[in-house]
């Protein structure tokens, strides 16, 4: 008699003591119930494993929804503000009350647009008009005059007061120092005396706040630079009440806008068709005068196509993910049914009806499916929305739609059909071979799916490494379906021919272990090579560490890929849009913030439209940029350090000038001109971004003259950038030479003599047509002339090279890496010093050059200049603080950590985060099968192990067979697993889509990422050797002489 009464035994004691006839119907839930109840851990692993299939399915929809979300927030969030709002314009004189016509009219279109209504913020109003503005006493220049309604709110104020009060205006800090405005002096503004209430600084210019609208010239974040042309103003824009604005007369000319932009919290992926065909007609004429203006569409259009893009591989995970828990399913219940196999011979034996018996195969298994369907919702609910919370976009909602009740149910049912199918064989097995404790060889398993499943696998890899393969996968920016197939049918593949070529091993090792008495591993060989879950479990372990193999593989690369795009493009750990103060040099504040030069950089940019493709001008500080720039080690033919110290070649001192008045001493040796020459100085002020100033010092002619004028430069220190020749009027041309013998600049001491301007050698160059050769010495500088009739003869300071080294992107034409258009009306002339595949900040289409020379070869024409400070990972924190503290203006952010997460959540990498979940239950579910296999082949191993130590074998050797049973299942599945793991990320991942787009720089990489990998094979390893060691100890513990006695349940 067994010590349990099992459900079979149970039978055949109720069918001996019935009537005549078959048990009552209503007996057979008690018999399941037992059953559960008697195999209570098999039952909770088959219940575990149901809830995990019915979890996978549900999580695909959930997944799919959530990322979708997540993209879509992303894609709006990423966009410049007019690409997330919609706004109205109405322009025309005061008198129309074009603000209140505006507002009218955008609330009509809100009232035909139901999604918008409902998903559009609050309307920001604004109105605009362009007025002339001037201190007493000075020149007007041109600014724009604006109200904004709650701009309090976005500003900070420097000094005085927001300007609220009718008659007030406030201006930027930079805009008033530049202007040397201070709060409470009365401005001209317009037809108005305006009083300047304060200063203040724009928070948050990027944000929806400001729509993008162009009021900060220096501003330079993601929305771009404010760039208007040459001509257009320079100061910032003066704020004030409407009553300012308006007050300029009713004819004056405005124009009003309502702003409105996207509540991102409240869009969802739901919305995106109806909102696209709302926004879609949003700026369409009506005839009333006001036009709507939006960038929207198209990103609505962009978003809808990427979250598109999304399902096709994240259905295909889904379904590997299915397919595997499947698997794991049909392995345990078929185990399951293999232990129970004695109850169901034994209630065939005595009779009991087919109905029953089958209650006790099947039914159990069947309730338990039932069971796991609400319970792999839970789960599948709970681990995506954790998976959201840490890889999604933050706040993404994790919904609930129809397809995840579907899959729901459609998961359970197909967990009952495996369970039916692997319980299948069991039922219909005649008695006699129920009871075989164990058959010689392993059941023949037909080749059929082997070789489908090679051949496509073969297939998959030939079309997955066509040459069209790369641009044909990915679609609207997702990976296709073979791009992520491919890999789990090379591992498959793998592990079906493995788990054949494991049992014939193991029966070839059976002559060697016998003949060497090697008693343990006679055992183990021997079980592996006759035990029909052999082939199943080495199919499962095989899979197993192939998916891990592979998935973290592909997902540590992906990650790696996103931080050094993000890093490339950005930089630097962090990049700063700044505003300088006027007359500052933003390196001057940088090492006065840090003097260790280790922590920040002044970097200035400007981007070159007239090149197609646009180019990058970045001007660096050498040293300082190859400490804290980002820079891979593949990305040039020597470190950063080395490349850029050929950035800064050796120059003529520059020529600053401290003072009121400039006083020049001029030889004519020989001039042949029809009438006298004009000497001209050009000037660069700290202040400037137009260009030079000239300076006229009078006319020249034969012999020693002294010639002086008046400098702009007071309390500020200017710059030489040259000297030229005039003609007073009228053409001709002159030749001759002339030696600049002296130059001296008066300050507040006095004259001060400038000797190294002149006797510097080399330190004068010709710049144009008609200037000769300029020689310098200790008696000064000669110039050499030969002017044509509208020649304008000119020489350069030699304090920059005449052609700026640079370090140009491979991505560059060739005919655009010798010339670039700086950062103003001044052209820089380039000489590469190299060509390297990407640059920081530029990637393959930048050029970089020195800072410090290409500044004074702009010779002051800068009014494309974006001023930025790029930090060190280890000082970000502080960074923002420092500079304001030290007069500088942060206006806008941007971190390559965050620009990394970004791109960790487009599509393609939403689906192999998704993969990498699935690999990771891939082991888990493996290494619960490796021991749940031992356990419900106890009850029978005791029994071996049991009539084995009665013949006189040790415990030792007991245990010693078992681990090295499971070692080589073990060792088997780690080594072709990995193998195959490897071998498929090598072949898939080049052609895996990472991106949304399609990246020019940096070069992607698709090493194997060691380290991971090595860590999760590990993980995993030692948790099935915990596993196994646990198994092998409790049934060696649990196997006594006395159960031979027993008979076998």
């Amino acid at each position: 008699m067994a010590r349990l009464t099992s459900p079979g035994a149970a039978v055949a004691s109720r069918r001996a003591a019935a009537p005549r006839g078959a048990l009552p119907r209503r007996d057979d839930l008690a018999l399941v119930l037992q059953g559960l109840w008697f195999r209570r851990w098999v039952s909770l692993a088959v219940l575990v494993v149901a809830s995990l299939v019915v979890g996978a399915a549900v999580t695909g929809p959930l997944f799919l929804r959530a990322a979708g979300e997540s993209v879509l927030r992303d894609t709006l969030a990423q966009a410049l503000p007019s690409g997330r709002g919609v706004a109205d314009h109405y322009s025309g004189p005061v008198s129309d009350d074009p603000v209140q016509r505006v507002l009218d009219r955008d609330q009509d279109k809100l009232g035909e647009r139901p999604t918008l209504a409902r998903l559009l913020t609050d309307p920001v109003a604004s109105l605009e008009t362009p007025v002339l503005v001037g201190a007493a006493g000075a020149t007007p220049e041109p600014v724009s005059l604006v109200w904004r309604d709650g701009v309090c709110a976005h500003v900070r104020m420097v000094g005085g007061t927001c300007a609220q009060s009718p008659g007030s205006v406030m201006a930027t800090a930079s805009t008033a120092g530049l202007e040397g405005w201070t709060a409470g002096e009365r401005l001209r503004v317009g037809t108005q005396d305006l009083v300047l209430a304060g200063t203040y600084v724009p928070l948050d210019v990027a944000g929806d706040y400001w729509a993008g609208h162009p009021y900060f010239v220096a501003y330079a974040g993601p929305g771009g630079p404010a760039y208007l042309g040459p001509d257009a103003s320079g100061l910032d824009a003066l704020i004030g009440p409407r009553s300012s604005v308006e007050d300029q007369g009713p004819d004056a000319s405005t124009e009003a806008t309502v702003d409105r932009h996207l509540d991102l919290d409240a869009i969802r992926v739901t919305d995106l068709p109806a909102l696209t065909a709302e926004v879609l007609t949003w700026t369409s004429l009506d005839g009333s005068g006001v036009t709507g203006d939006t960038a929207a569409t198209v990103v609505l259009q962009q978003a809808a196509a990427v979250v598109a893009a999304l399902r096709l591989p994240v259905l295909v995970v889904e379904a590997q993910l299915l397919v595997l828990c499947w698997l794991v399913l049909f392995l345990v219940v078929a185990n399951a049914a293999e232990a129970r196999g004695p109850e169901v011979a034994l209630a065939k034996l005595r009779g009991v009806p087919t109905s029953t018996t089958v209650a006790i195969g099947l039914l159990d298994t069947v309730l338990l499916v039932v069971v796991a369907v609400p319970l792999g919702f839970g789960l599948a609910w709970g681990w995506t929305t954790a998976l959201a919370r840490a890889q999604l976009a933050p706040g993404v909602p994790v919904v609930l739609t129809a397809a995840t009740g579907w899959a729901a149910a459609g998961a359970g049912a197909g967990a009952a059909v495996a369970a039916v199918l692997a319980t299948s064989r069991t039922l219909r097995r005649p008695v006699v071979e129920q009871w075989r404790r164990a058959t010689r060889r392993v059941a023949a398993r037909s080749w059929v799916v082997d070789v489908v499943v090679v051949a496509v696998a073969v297939a998959g890899l030939v079309g997955l490494l066509r040459p069209s393969a790369a641009s044909g996968l990915g679609g609207a920016g997702g990976p296709g379906a073979l791009a992520l197939v491919a890999p789990s049918l090379v591992i498959l593949a793998a592990a079906l021919v493995g788990s054949r070529v494991l049992p014939g091993l193991c029966r070839a090792a059976y002559g060697p272990t016998r003949r060497r008495g090697r008693v343990a591993a006679l055992l183990a060989v021997r079980q592996l090579g006759r035990r029909p879950g052999t082939l199943r479990l080495a199919l499962l372990l095989t899979v197993a560490f192939g998916l891990v193999v592979f998935g973290v593989d592909a997902w540590s690369v992906a990650r790696a890929n996103a931080h050094d795009r993000a890093w490339t493009e950005v930089g630097a750990a962090e990049v700063l849009s700044v505003g300088v103060p006027p007359g500052t040099d933003l390196a001057d504040v940088v090492d006065r913030v840090d003097p260790g030069g280790t922590q920040l950089t002044a970097v200035s940019t400007a981007t070159d439209f007239t090149r197609l493709p646009p180019a990058l001008l970045t001007a660096v500080e050498p040293d300082r940029f190859a400490r804290i720039a980002y820079w891979r080690s593949d990305l040039g033919p020597a470190p950063l350090a080395e490349l850029a110290a050929g950035l800064r070649v050796p120059a003529a001192p520059p020529v600053l000038l401290e003072g009121d008045r400039l006083r020049v001493s001029v030889d004519v040796t020989a001039m042949n001109a029809p009438q006298p020459l004009l000497l001209v100085a050009d000037v660069v002020q700290p202040s400037a971004l137009g260009g030079t100033t000239p300076v006229v010092l009078g006319p020249i002619g034969p012999g020693r003259r002294t010639l002086e004028a008046d400098l702009p430069c007071a309390a500020k220190t200017c710059r030489l950038a040259g000297l030229e020749l005039r003609r007073d009027q009228g053409l001709f041309a002159f030749r001759g030479s002339l030696t600049l013998t002296g130059l001296e600049v008066r300050g507040s001491d006095g004259w001060q003599d400038l000797p190294a301007a002149l006797g510097t050698d080399g330190g004068w160059r010709p710049a144009t047509i008609g200037a000769g050769a300029a020689t310098s010495g200790p008696g000064g500088t000669t110039l050499a002339v030969e002017a044509g009739l509208a020649d304008g003869p000119s020489w350069q300071v030699a304090d920059h090279p005449a052609s700026l080294p640079a370090l140009v992107g491979a991505g560059l034409p060739t005919d655009s890496r010798s010339r670039s258009a700086g950062f103003g009306a001044n052209a820089l002339p380039l000489a590469p010093v190299t060509v390297v595949p990407s640059l920081p900040g530029g990637g393959d289409r930048g050029v970089l050059v020195d800072r410090t020379s290409a500044l004074r070869a702009s010779e002051g024409s800068v009014y494309r200049d974006i001023e930025t400070v790029w930090v060190a990972r280890g000082a970000t924190s502080s960074a923002s603080a420092r500079l304001t503290d030290a007069g500088v203006t942060v206006l806008a952010t941007t971190s390559a950590s965050e620009l990394a997460q970004v791109y960790g959540r487009q599509g393609p990498a939403l689906a192999l985060l998704l993969f990498l979940a699935g690999s990771g239950l891939a082991a888990v579910l493996a290494g619960g099968g490796a021991a749940l296999t031992l356990h419900l082949n106890g009850r029978r191993r005791t029994y071996e192990l049991a009539a084995m130590a009665a013949l006189g074998l040790r415990r030792r050797t007991l245990l010693a067979s078992l681990f090295l049973e499971q070692g080589v299942l073990v060792l088997f599945g780690l080594v072709v697993g990995t193998a195959a793991g490897i071998a498929a990320a090598t072949l898939a991942l080049p052609v895996v889509p990472e991106f949304s787009d399609a990246p020019t720089a940096p070069p992607l990489r698709y090493d194997l990422q060691v380290g991971p990998v090595l860590l999760s094979l590990a993980v995993g390893v030692v948790v099935l050797a915990l596993a196994v060691v646990a198994s092998s100890t409790s049934l060696v513990r649990a196997a006594h002489v006395d159960q031979l006695r027993e008979a076998p349940a």
